[in-house]
């Protein structure tokens, strides 16, 4: 059972689960362990063919520049490097977890590498906590849309068109129409797959990371920096299709909550977009 009491029926009314992404879950085990061995990332991406031949063709790839052609998983691992190899296996899994792939689904995959991407670089200067932990949290904190999109696409279609018209909230509409919000049906799978219970917290709380309790005080610190790099997106229209560069990002509640410097954010606003097009990129190639 997970924290919140209503994961069970949720999990029961979402219908077909998108399978575990045991492989990056396996990852994010052996990156935490201290005395790692290459050989030991490498076994565990080859479990997957599908992420194994993926870090292969980016190994290989001209922005990694190699000289002789990288034929071997834990070479490869070798020139792109463990960051770059969990957060492949990270998005890997996300997109995996799409049945269908249109503009929908791509919106909101942009709008997760984005987050992520983000998340990464506001934990890196702003705070103590862990960037890729940071970089997990802002990828997986809309996982309930997928789900809700792949039970049933037209009927998410109509809430982002009653959204997007201005006729309602979204997690009030969400709710009419699948009884529960993205928050809900995320936190739920992310916690029937075992995710890390700060990232589950994420999912469930980026919208009311208030009402996180204070022994929760990491969770609450990941939702404020997934809140601010989602205004990230929001700024330059990253999975939304249209920019909202009138907002202001310092009085941003995360960044509020994070007593971030307005100097700082602006320096942060300025370097995200090309280093999200070139992550984005990497993950296309």
């Amino acid at each position: 059972m997970g924290t919140f009491q209503d994961f069970d029926s949720i999990i029961k009314n979402m219908g077909e689960l998108p399978p575990s992404p045991i492989v990056a879950t396996k990852l994010l085990e052996l990156l935490a362990k201290p005395d790692l061995k290459i050989t030991e990332l490498a076994n565990a991406v080859s479990l997957d063919p599908v992420v194994s031949s993926r870090v292969l063709r980016m190994a290989n790839s001209a922005f990694y520049g190699q000289q002789r052609q990288v034929n071997t998983v834990d070479r490869a691992i070798i020139v792109i490097g463990q960051n770059v190899l969990r957060d492949l296996a990270m998005e890997y899994s996300l997109r995996s977890a799409h049945k269908t792939y249109g503009l929908l689904e791509r919106r909101l995959w942009e709008h997760s590498i984005g987050c992520a991407v983000a998340s990464r670089m506001i934990a890196d200067r702003l705070t103590e906590i862990d960037k890729g932990e940071a970089y997990l949290a802002g990828l997986q904190h809309h996982i309930g849309k997928v789900l809700m999109v792949n039970r049933n696409k037209d009927l998410y279609k109509q809430v982002v068109e009653i959204v997007d018209a201005g006729k309602g909230e979204l997690r009030d509409v969400e709710s009419g129409f699948f009884a529960y919000s993205h928050e809900q049906v995320g936190a739920a799978l992310l916690d029937f797959w075992n995710f890390p219970k700060t990232i589950v917290a994420v999912a469930h709380y980026h919208h009311d990371f208030e009402k996180l309790p204070e022994a929760e005080e990491e969770a609450a610190q990941l939702c404020a920096i997934v809140c601010l790099a989602s205004d990230f997106c929001r700024y330059f229209g990253i999975g939304r299709g249209k920019q909202e560069k009138e907002i202001d990002l310092t009085m941003n509640r995360g960044a509020l909550v994070l007593e971030a410097n307005p100097l700082v954010v602006d320096e942060l606003l300025e370097i995200f977009y090309p280093a999200f097009v070139k992550e984005r990129n990497l993950f296309l190639s």
